[in-house]
């Protein structure tokens, strides 16, 4: 009987090792071959980039579901920083994480960068949305990378976080500018 057990237990856990696995490929597979997610919105390009790096802005597209705040109102400019307070989920609230901006070039570029939270797990990432026009639309591509080179799987799995997260961030940010959503009032 206990190995009737033991080999259940041991085909459950084989199971959900192959499903992470399974899942954390076919999210990777979503990006483009460079780690960039690309989103075209049907805009122009100063509209798309008044809302990238606008604070109030910010809070109707950015982590949806979750609380964002920002120290001004306004254009952000570098040194300014935007916080989000994580729902919570199960019970459990997460740490809140602050991108702080790093770089904006008027029209063009608009960088954040996010120190880890957590004191035991340093990391740092840098995102970086770019507009540029396409006939009649905006492509804005997002670049989401570390600082330093990541080599462990759940490091590299925190990555693909932060590009899924971006990619929806990119789409709700289409939703609100193509005139599909309800905004989100700024806290």
């Amino acid at each position: 009987m206990w190995k009737w057990i033991g080999g259940i237990l041991l085909a459950v856990v084989v199971l959900v090792m192959g499903a992470a696995w399974w899942g954390f490929h076919k999210i990777s597979s979503g990006f483009e071959p460079d780690g960039s997610v690309k989103v075209t919105i049907a805009a122009t390009p100063a509209r798309v980039f008044s809302s990238l790096s606008d604070a109030d802005s910010a809070a109707t597209w950015m982590a949806g579901g979750s609380t964002v705040y920002t120290g001004k109102h306004g254009t952000l400019v570098p040194g300014d920083s935007i916080r989000i307070s994580m729902r919570a989920v199960g019970g459990m609230s997460g740490r809140p994480v602050t991108w702080k901006i790093a770089e904006v070039v008027p029209g063009q570029v608009v960088v954040r960068q996010l120190d880890s939270p957590d004191p035991r797990h340093k990391f740092t990432v840098v995102r970086r949305d770019s507009v540029a026009q396409v006939g009649d639309s905006t492509v804005v591509i997002s670049k989401t990378a570390p600082s330093t080179a990541l080599t462990e799987t759940s490091a590299q799995m925190v990555l693909s976080m932060f590009r899924v997260q971006s990619k929806l961030e990119l789409l709700s940010l289409k939703a609100r500018l193509e005139g599909r959503s309800r905004s989100r009032p700024i806290r």
